[in-house]
């Protein structure tokens, strides 16, 4: 489901960080440094800066997803990367605070490719770190005292406050005709979308832009975040291990109640039938597991997910073409979104 977008300039346009990296890391390195060195050495290590023996390392240091969004919105209304510097590093900081805090609530024993942090360092301390990346990314944003201040800090605060939200409605989603579905859309715009929406709107806080602005920025934002999270949900599944940096398929090995599942799960069909009573046992090998994955697919799962993830990326660059950027920013945000959603080669 890969497109790719020409830009206005007639060049393909890419997903490339560069800028944000350069802004960026500088920054969290910076900062993440002054923290009480156990805290410092967990956190260095979980951004890529450090191995687990506090050694330099040039090793995968994460996509910037969020922090490239912010750097590409301003730059479409004429500010300077230093002008969102500091929110485009802290929205990174708590987006890293959740995927500690995510592996360990998940047990997932890769990230990036590499052993999680819980994994090297113990559980009790990287929930600490989490927290502490946490902190100091809203201190972060509290500090700031540039153009529309008081609107960037709320804005942080609610989307932070919406994906603990996120969390903890994940855990409580049950599979059923339609309240199943509802609930998960539900959970993933305020898990998944909320830190989207606050990178995108961030700039637009910041020149001081009109509502309307605003919301067309907030509901490109959500619907970027639906599509990821389905995109993820399919590849956790049928995904490539050398892509993700994870294992596939530890959602259904938890049995986690991702979209493909769900759609599955109430299909009135006889792949429906037998994936709910293979779901229900205990099996976790590796043979179960694919048999739950084939009947997944049988029961039309991977291409609802598929199809619907395709449909909220569209939505999203539609209402991204409402928030008045230039057209060089709308055009590189059209393939960033696209390239975010589908990991385009």
């Amino acid at each position: 489901m890969s497109t790719h977008v020409t830009s206005s300039t007639g060049s393909k346009a890419l997903f490339s960080p560069g800028v944000a990296r350069s802004a960026v890391f500088p920054v969290i390195q910076q900062q993440v440094s002054a923290l009480e060195p156990t805290l410092a050495r967990i956190c260095g290590y979980h951004l890529g800066f450090i191995d687990e023996h506090g050694d330099p390392t040039s090793g995968e240091n994460g996509k910037l997803t969020r922090a490239s969004l912010m750097m590409a919105v301003a730059d479409g209304f004429g500010l300077r990367p230093e002008d969102v510097q500091s929110q485009a590093a802290a929205v990174e900081l708590l987006h890293n605070a959740t995927l500690i805090h995510d592996d360990i609530a998940d047990t997932d024993e890769l990230r990036r490719g590499r052993p999680a942090a819980w994994k090297v360092f113990g559980t009790s301390l990287a929930i600490h770190a989490g927290n502490a990346v946490q902190a100091l990314g809203l201190r972060m944003v509290v500090d700031d005292s540039g153009p529309g201040h008081n609107e960037i800090a709320r804005s942080f605060t609610e989307a932070l406050g919406l994906v603990h939200a996120g969390q903890a409605r994940e855990l409580s989603i049950r599979p059923g005709p339609g309240s199943g579905i509802a609930a998960y859309e539900q959970m993933v715009k305020e898990k998944a979308s909320a830190l989207l929406e606050c990178s995108l709107r961030t700039p637009a806080l910041r020149a001081g832009k009109p509502g309307t602005v605003l919301a067309a920025l907030r509901d490109a934002g959500r619907h970027l975040g639906i599509a990821l999270q389905i995109s993820n949900d399919v590849e956790d599944i049928w995904g490539d291990p050398a892509v993700t940096g994870k294992p596939i398929r530890g959602d259904i090995k938890r049995r986690n109640l991702t979209f493909p599942v769900l759609v599955a799960l109430s299909a009135d069909s006889p792949a429906g039938v037998r994936l709910s009573r293979l779901w229900h046992a205990d099996g976790t090998t590796t043979a179960h597991l694919q048999s739950l994955a084939d009947l997944i697919e049988e029961a039309g799962g991977r291409q609802s997910a598929v199809r619907l993830s395709r449909r909220h990326l569209d939505s999203a660059v539609e209402h991204l073409g409402r928030a008045g950027l230039s057209p060089t920013a709308t055009a590189e945000l059209t393939a960033l979104f696209d390239r975010i959603v589908n990991r385009a080669a």
